[in-house]
Parts: structure tokens; C-alpha cells; sequence
């Protein structure tokens, strides 16, 4: 019984403490050398963060966006305007969320949920026109479609055929 509660008293200390230090940040380039090092033992259903980057610097409207624990990087997104949006929405007011992933050395710590549940004032506060969040997500991927339903997105019903079979559009609206 006591231990059970002392386990349960600093699992919520290291809830909050992680809480208080995950952050969502667009890319900067001292962190390029993390994101040549990050590691994605599935790719699956994602892409690599270094081939992102690498597009994000050649389209302004990709944004790569660095999920942060202290300075240390531990995952990645990155938020893509209408060019990648239209494929999953008619709202021109809506940004692409893709090629989300958690580095491998990181997963099963909460990280992937605190980003969600900070993504909305990201939005907010970086792209002031958005009003909603779009993504795909691939059928057969239970674990991201959990993740997201579970933090604030909701599926739209649409489906679209992606570089690897059926995907579940999902959006946030972002409220001002």
C-alpha cells in the first residue's frame, strides 16, 4: 500500500515536471545535428525529420516544428500550409500537421501527448489566421489514431489515399 502510493506520488511529480518542460519550437539550425541524429525505428508511417527539414527549407510554407524536453530534442512534426492542407480540407485557414513522430529513444514517456495538448496555442500564437488543424492518418495506425482522438482532433469522416493505403482525416479547430 505504501508503495503504491509513493509510486503514484512520483509518477504525478514526474507528470508535472515533464509537463512543465516540453515545448513546441520552429527549427533552428543548432538543432540540425539532433535532428541528423534522431532515430526512427518504424518509418512505416512517417517520414524522417532531416528529409523535412531539408523541404522546409525550400517551401515557406512547410514549417518544421521541434518538440523540446529541456534543450534536448525528442520529437517532430511539422505544420504545412494550404498546398499540403487542400488535399485533406477545403478551409483555406488550415495547416497540414505530418510527419509527426516521437524519437525512438524517447517514446512511451507522454512527450507525443504533451505536444498535442500544447498545439493549439502554438497555433494561436505563430500562425494567427489558422482555424484548424488537419491530418492523415493511416488506417492501420492504431496508436497515432489514439493519440490524436484523444487530444483534441476528431475525425472528419473523409478519407484519402496516401503513399500508403487509406487515411482517417483528422482536424482541431483552433479557437481564437
Amino acid at each position: 500500500m505504501i508503495f503504491q502510493l509513493i509510486y503514484r506520488f512520483k509518477m504525478e511529480r514526474d507528470k508535472v515536471n515533464m509537463e512543465a518542460t516540453v515545448t513546441l519550437s520552429v527549427f533552428h539550425k543548432q538543432y540540425q545535428q539532433e535532428v541528423d541524429d534522431y532515430i526512427i525505428e518504424d518509418i512505416q508511417f512517417t517520414g524522417h525529420p532531416r528529409e523535412a527539414v531539408e523541404l522546409a527549407e525550400k517551401e515557406p510554407d512547410r514549417h518544421a516544428i521541434l518538440i523540446l524536453h529541456g534543450q534536448a530534442l525528442v520529437g517532430f512534426f511539422v505544420l504545412h500550409g494550404w498546398a499540403g492542407a487542400k488535399k485533406y480540407t477545403d478551409d483555406q485557414h488550415a495547416l497540414l500537421l505530418r510527419t509527426f513522430s516521437i524519437d525512438t529513444r524517447h517514446q512511451g514517456k507522454g512527450y507525443a501527448k504533451q505536444a498535442m495538448k500544447q498545439l493549439p496555442d502554438f497555433v494561436r500564437t505563430n500562425f494567427s489566421d489558422i482555424e484548424r488543424v488537419v491530418l492523415g492518418v493511416n488506417r492501420a495506425n492504431y496508436p497515432a489514431q489514439n493519440l490524436y482522438l484523444r487530444n483534441g482532433f476528431s475525425d472528419t469522416g473523409r478519407r484519402v489515399i496516401g503513399a500508403h493505403g487509406e487515411q482517417y482525416v483528422f482536424e482541431q479547430l483552433i479557437h481564437c
